[in-house]
């Protein structure tokens, strides 16, 4: 596979994205990209990418900072050598950053609100505490060895500190003692040694071993004997201290060359994701997106990445499905070069998993060689003229010539004579066509517009000349051939009439149809460009408007969310002050009943207290906007009971079943509660006289719930059958259904009262009901 890099710049690009990598291994790695040909692995590839893209536009971007190169250090420590402190901090970064990626990553993803394939590379990441802890219990941040790293070093230490003190003491005294005999009073070091200035003449009258002498001879540099052995002993000390510095990072070497693997699997994480979010972030500085991988070549839109964007004019070059090659012709600097190579680039681009400068929906296909002859390559040292270096190079192209490839022809044919030129060029057109590959080439020669014209797998373009201002607009426009316009370029130039008119006298009569063919085609290319940039202006307002819109009903949302907050607090807060009001009078009706009540008004009374509570907690949710249907279960607000929906009447209003009756409520009557489990037959009401409700009522075994719904439907049955009492059997258990039992029958209209049932009607575990 060969891919024309250099002659398409794409070392510039390469270039520009290490500039915006974090990490020297990052760098270093950006520099080793080439294009991808397995469309799996260059898919992946641009998925992440567009992922980190997400992030950076989010400002969501994790942190590098501290990232070094450590392979070189790991390589060294599994040799057995002893490694350097730098590189001790290096290490130590590296495993700070792990687990300060992962925590940032993963922060950023839920701030995003999306999940993310990415984030497995910071899952992957592997935490070294115990190398961490190692490495920090031997260096401080500034990294110097502490004193504790070992307990001998921590011991050598405190003596060096003892040893230096009882020194500076002693040549206090020394200085002191003999201070007219010293040149200077102050302790300098010689060769490592604690020395004073004696003046020459008082050599002898200090005790002590001369050093060093000063430059011009009048001072000695005398070790007083009182501290040579102190000093020995320094010396000695920092020997000692030296071997067990040695001890410790050699032993410290030995534990990095053990996380030696895991460490170069998270440097190869931190480098993949310096590179992704490298290309995230040129992808933004170009405003660039992401290509779909297709069979096609469609750049819509396309910017060449290394041009101004202040000065670039974008261009859509696009091929249809048959369509194996563009012929572009046109004006010199009309950018027919820049066409060429701002596909070329693209493509390298793309396939390199980089996102381009062209509109989103742009599509490139994966080629297996990027081929160009671009620019003069006229070689003096070869003896190759231009026609014989361009020659050269496609003889090379078409040697290795195969499907699924890309060949950028510039001036195809040109630096010979003119009809030999274009009738080659033709012939090389003709074999190339026939691979199923992508061709562009350029030209000035008339009779390749005809050929593309006739040929059907052939696509005439040309670069846009103003005729009014005799200057190139660099755009391209597809299916038009172009012409050189070098006549009007000449008069602009200065060149006189006559000669003009006389040229144009030559090539007239040759010219007339394929010019005549030239300007129609011109015609309906700059009448198709209206009607495309009319509706490109019409798409963006349409998008305009939708991006107004959901931010309109976004803010609505959010108005709604919080008029329903504020809502469900006053709402709280009224039944607050309800249920204490409910409290207060019900316990204000039990010091009652000792007074002259009965049994039922005062349970009627409770009833209607704790409706003032029941509210809020037997509801699940708001009737708000709900779309009711049979079988939907609802509470009741009138009766403080759920019912289930029957059937819809006429007039928009419900019957409701509420146990054995049914009654007609209009939906503002009652709370939706939940949707209905199973369509169920509607119960008509019955005109049949009930029968006769069981006596006793067994509820052992139930959930509370269960139990509840069971008691209910049998207080009415009971009821309509004009029942004088009835036993509830509820067991002993956890006494929750007990307690239900009683609270139910103490709110129940039909119940005149109820008492626990005697020994011989078990005693505690029933109780007998007398109803009204």
């Amino acid at each position: 596979m060969t891919f024309d890099l250099e002659i398409l710049e794409f070392n510039k690009i390469i270039t520009r994205l290490q500039a915006m990598a974090q990490t020297n291994d990052g760098k270093h790695q950006i520099a080793k990209i080439v294009p991808l040909t397995d469309e799996t692995v260059l898919k992946n590839t641009l998925f992440e990418v567009e992922e980190a893209y997400q992030f950076f536009k989010a400002d969501e971007i994790p942190s590098f900072g501290g990232i070094h190169p450590i392979k070189a250090d790991l390589k060294k420590a599994r040799i057995g050598a002893m490694l350097e402190t730098q590189a001790f901090m290096n290490i130590s970064a590296h495993t700070e950053a792990a687990p300060r990626m992962k925590r940032q990553l993963r922060r950023s993803a839920e701030t995003l609100e999306e999940s993310f394939t990415i984030l497995k590379y910071s899952d992957e990441l592997i935490d070294l505490k115990v190398l961490k802890s190692a490495i920090d219990q031997v260096f401080d941040r500034r990294g110097n060895i502490k004193d504790d790293a070992s307990s001998t070093l921590k011991t050598i230490r405190a003596n060096l500190k003892t040893t230096e003190r009882k020194i500076k003491e002693t040549l206090d005294s020394v200085l002191n003692k003999e201070s007219d005999r010293l040149s200077e009073k102050l302790v300098t070091v010689r060769y490592e040694r604690y020395v004073i200035p004696v003046k020459l003449s008082e050599k002898n009258n200090v005790k002590g071993t001369i050093l060093d002498y000063s430059s011009s001879g009048e001072t000695a540099y005398i070790e007083p004997e009182t501290v040579r052995a102190l000093s020995a002993k320094k010396v000695k000390l920092q020997a000692d201290e030296h071997r067990e510095i040695e001890r410790i990072l050699y032993y410290l070497s030995e534990q990095v060359a053990a996380f030696s693997d895991e460490l170069l699997h998270n440097a190869r994480i931190f480098t993949h994701m310096d590179i992704l979010f490298a290309k995230a972030k040129y992808g933004y500085a170009i405003e660039g997106s992401i290509p779909l991988l297709s069979n096609r070549l469609n750049l819509i839109k396309a910017r060449h990445p290394l041009i101004d964007p202040d000065d670039v004019v974008a261009n859509t070059i696009a091929f249809d499905e048959e369509v194996k090659m563009m012929v572009i012709t046109g004006s010199n600097t009309g950018g027919k070069t820049v066409t060429l190579k701002t596909v070329g680039l693209l493509s390298l681009m793309a396939q390199s998993g980089l996102m381009i400068p062209a509109l989103p929906n742009s599509e490139i296909r994966i080629f297996h060689q990027i081929r160009a002859d671009i620019g003069d390559e006229q070689s003096i040292e070869q003896s190759l003229s231009t026609f014989s270096s361009h020659m050269s190079r496609i003889v090379n192209i078409i040697n290795h010539y195969d499907d699924n490839q890309l060949i950028l022809l510039d001036e195809l044919g040109s630096g010979t004579d003119p009809k030999e030129g274009s009738s080659l060029a033709m012939s090389i057109l003709n074999h190339l066509k026939s691979k199923d590959s992508i061709i562009i080439a350029t030209t000035h020669y008339p009779e390749l517009k005809a050929y593309a014209y006739t040929t059907p797998s052939i696509m005439n373009a040309s670069v846009e000349f103003d005729e009014k201002t005799l200057k190139p607009t660099y755009k391209l426009l597809l299916r038009t051939p172009g012409e050189s316009h070098a006549f009007l370029i000449s008069e602009r130039l200065g060149l006189t009439k006559g000669i003009i008119n006389d040229a144009k006298a030559h090539v007239h009569t040759e010219k007339d149809e394929i010019s005549d063919l030239i300007d129609n085609l011109k015609t309906e290319s700059r009448r198709l460009e209206a009607e495309l940039t009319h509706y490109e202006s019409l798409n963006k307002d349409i998008t305009k408007e939708r991006d107004a819109l959901r931010e309109e009903k976004k803010a609505l949302q959010e108005k709604r969310e919080s008029l329903k907050e504020k809502m469900t607090l006053e709402t709280n807060k009224e039944l607050t002050r309800l249920k204490k009001q409910a409290e207060t009078l019900i316990k204000e009706l039990e010091t009652m009943q000792t007074q002259s009540f009965k049994a039922h008004e005062l349970a009627e009374k409770k009833h209607q207290a704790k409706q003032l509570t029941a509210q809020d907690s037997e509801r699940e949710t708001s009737t708000e906007d709900h779309d009711y249907k049979v079988g939907d279960q609802v509470y009741i607000l009138k009766y403080n009971r759920h019912g289930e929906l029957v059937k819809k009447q006429k007039d928009g209003q419900w019957r409701v079943q509420m146990g054995t009756l049914q009654s007609v409520f209009s939906e503002e009557d009652f709370d939706y509660v939940k949707a209905a489990e199973k369509q169920k037959k509607p119960t008509e009401v019955s005109t049949t006289p009930k029968k006769q409700a069981a006596s006793t009522l067994d509820l052992r075994g139930l959930r509370v719930h269960e139990a509840q719904e069971e008691l209910e439907k049998y207080l009415d049955d009971c009821a309509l059958s004009k029942q004088p009492f009835a036993t509830i059997i509820h067991g002993f258990g956890t006494l929750a259904v007990r307690k239900m039992v009683k609270e139910v029958l103490s709110q129940s209209p039909h119940v005149e009262k109820h008492r626990d049932g005697a020994g011989n009607e078990g005693g505690k575990g029933a109780t007998i009901v007398y109803f009204e």
